[in-house]
Order: C-alpha cells, then sequence, then structure tokens
C-alpha cells in the first residue's frame, strides 16, 4: 500500500477535508494525518521536530497539505534527506502573510526550491481565485518556483469547512494521478 502524510496547516488533523482525505484514498494510499503543535500558535521549530518524530517517507510518497502545513512541508523537504516525493499542496504560501504576522518566522529563511526540487518527483499546487487567507498569487508563485502543476479555481476560499470542504474529491483525484 502507498505510504502518505496530511500535513494541516492552523487548523487541525481532525477539521475541514482532511479525515475525509485519508477515509476515501484506502485502501489505495495509507495517509496518516500528522499531529502538529499548537496549530492556532504555531511554533516552527516545534513543528518540525513534530514532523520529524512522525514521518518517515520513503521514495514515492505523498505528502498533502494546506495552508501553512505547505510551508511547513517543503521546509521539511528542504532540510532531510528525502527523494521521489509526490506532493499536493492547497492554499500554498512561502511568504509573509501581512494579516498573519504570527507566521511569520516560517518564511525565514527563504527556501531553497533548487534543493527542494531535486526532491520532489511531481507537485499539483492547488488555489482559488478568492482566496481570503492567502493571495491567489503567492500560490502561483510556489508553483512557479517548484515547476509545478497549477490547479486555480475561480472559487474555493481557504478550502475550509467554513467554504464548503469537508469533501475535496479534486484532491482525492489529484493523489491517485501522483501515485499511479
Amino acid at each position: 500500500m502507498q505510504v502518505g502524510y496530511l500535513i494541516h496547516g492552523t487548523s487541525t488533523r481532525d477539521d475541514d477535508w482532511f479525515p475525509w482525505l485519508e477515509a476515501s484514498l484506502k485502501p489505495r494510499v495509507n495517509i496518516e494525518r500528522l499531529w502538529l503543535p499548537q496549530p492556532f500558535d504555531p511554533d516552527p521549530l516545534e513543528w518540525e521536530r513534530a514532523m520529524e518524530e512522525q514521518m518517515k517517507p520513503v521514495a514515492g510518497t505523498l505528502l498533502v497539505a494546506h495552508s501553512l502545513g505547505c510551508l511547513a512541508t517543503l521546509r521539511y523537504i528542504e532540510q532531510n534527506p528525502v527523494k521521489d516525493l509526490r506532493l499536493v499542496l492547497v492554499g500554498a504560501f512561502d511568504q509573509l502573510l501581512p494579516a498573519y504576522p504570527q507566521l511569520d518566522a516560517f518564511c525565514q529563511p527563504p527556501l531553497d526550491y533548487a534543493q527542494i526540487k531535486t526532491k520532489v518527483s511531481a507537485a499539483t499546487i492547488i488555489t482559488a481565485q478568492d482566496d481570503y487567507v492567502v493571495p491567489t498569487n503567492l500560490s502561483v508563485q510556489v508553483a512557479q518556483r517548484l515547476a509545478s502543476k497549477l490547479i486555480e479555481l475561480p472559487t474555493g476560499g481557504h478550502f475550509l469547512t467554513s467554504d464548503g470542504y469537508q469533501q475535496f474529491p479534486l484532491v482525492k483525484a489529484e493523489c491517485l494521478k501522483l501515485i499511479d
């Protein structure tokens, strides 16, 4: 069975479409939803430690991340000896969000995309033009830096339960494409 990890942002592993994705990908993919400490007041060093304790990716591992989880995932890839990873990043960003200064520490230092790209075999970035948390252009820039597939939806907000996302079939479909 294919191995995968789901990395949440400033929500919890049990929020939004995360439990649905885990259940809907079985038995093809065994998705483990990470538990990251203090998601509403996150600390990059605590998240880094938690990710290193919970993730043991091997070649071909699927990583699905949302929002701040995307940035934490890219940092994890940059800093660890991993290879042949497949990514689905939803609402990704790698720059400061002025409305969320508590996340600034995650953005420093800038990511080394030259290093990250050597460890990622395929990636898809999903964003919405009406994302009210992460401006669409920031997700587009992450896609360009990764030289990845970009899916830009006209609507969807930040893909939270409050935006109508308790299920997210597009993410499931993209995951299955990356593991086939």
